[in-house]
């Protein structure tokens, strides 16, 4: 079976497959399909989970010796076989076929693979994976699709925009979901529940506090929390509202808790880093030494702050003031492990 990624969430409903292949370059539509089946897997009971990355020579034997030793603890697992090339080789393609051809009992097993071309769906392995398990296919949306996609993806928030916010939202982001994405939850955080004008989204995108509220996160990335808190102190000098800079401070903090969650579930670093797209993939190097340098619990510590520093600035929470707040997560993300201040450089 071949289908949508956005018709996962129904087949996924009716009953979980054994067998799951996630094929596409839409990353954001990639990200959030795997993401789907790993929370119904751990729903349906399978509470082990083994990750297999395929990289240079692999020994395919590993994968077929981890679904034969059944766990003394979890009655069922989930297997993630990662193929980041997309060419498993012939050893590869002929292990492929002999996993498909007898799927390990009480386990679902989740096969990520990239974009590939038609003459590779119409492999011997592939037509093995597709024949016995769910094709999810991760499609870019087309210009002509994108303002109902994102339409959708606002009525999740509440919100409810005109043609021709839809019209200049899809303009903006030039067919990157992920881009999309970001500008739907920064619209989330700037407005209340309702209807979404034009005049909204072209506040929202173009933003005259954009370079500042990248600086923010560039700080938070170093773990300069000075220049964080300089920046913080400048933006509320000058009568910027918080909701308007916010959504790039939540932007930045998910993403770290993402990638260290990720990371505590079994993939490496360099695999996780891979998942990066558009602007976040410029700043990869930035990133990457956040993650290492900062903890989980710091990360989800700033996040519940940032949760905090919203519901103030909306009025929601009358104890406390959003821009103390907000230095707050500035602190938070500046300090180690060991709780000790970080290098801070201006």
């Amino acid at each position: 079976m071949n289908i949508p990624a956005e018709r996962l969430p129904d087949q996924l409903a009716r009953g979980l497959a054994a067998l799951y292949v996630v094929v596409g370059d839409e990353p954001l539509a990639a990200q959030e399909a795997s993401d789907a089946i790993r929370a119904a897997a751990r729903a349906a009971g399978h509470s082990e989970r083994t990750v297999h990355t395929v990289q240079g020579r692999y020994n395919w034997q590993g994968i077929f010796a981890s679904g034969d030793n059944l766990s003394l603890f979890a009655e069922r697992r989930l297997t993630e076989i990662r193929i980041p090339s997309g060419k498993p080789g012939v050893d590869g393609a002929k292990a492929l076929e002999a996993y498909a051809a007898r799927l390990p009992a009480d386990t679902l097993t989740l096969i990520s693979l990239p974009g590939m071309d038609w003459k590779a769906m119409q492999s011997r392995w592939f037509a093995a994976l597709a024949q016995q398990g769910v094709v999810v296919e991760a499609r870019p949306v087309d210009r002509a699709a994108l303002p109902g996609w994102i339409e959708r993806r606002l009525a999740r928030q509440d919100l409810r925009a005109d043609r021709a916010a839809l019209e200049f939202l899809a303009d903006q982001v030039e067919g990157n979901l992920l881009a999309a994405q970001q500008e739907i939850d920064k619209l989330a955080l700037l407005l209340p529940p309702g209807a979404v004008t034009l005049a909204d989204v072209e506040h929202a995108v173009v933003d005259v506090s954009r370079l500042e509220a990248d600086a923010l996160q560039d700080a938070l990335y170093a773990g300069d929390g000075a220049r964080f808190a300089q920046i913080v102190v400048d933006l509320r000098d000058a009568g910027e509202a918080v909701p308007a800079i916010l959504w790039q401070v939540v932007s930045a903090v998910g993403l770290l808790l993402r990638l260290k969650l990720a990371i505590a579930q079994g993939d490496s670093l360099s695999a996780v880093m891979r998942t990066l797209w558009g602007r976040d993939k410029q700043r990869a190097p930035q990133i990457e030494r956040a993650v290492k340098r900062l903890g989980l619990a710091q990360v989800e510590t700033a996040l519940a702050d940032l949760a905090l520093t919203d519901r103030q600035a909306k009025g929601l929470e009358r104890v406390g003031d959003p821009w103390d707040t907000l230095l707050r997560v500035g602190m938070t993300l500046a300090a180690t492990h060991s709780g000790r201040p970080g290098n801070r450089t201006r």
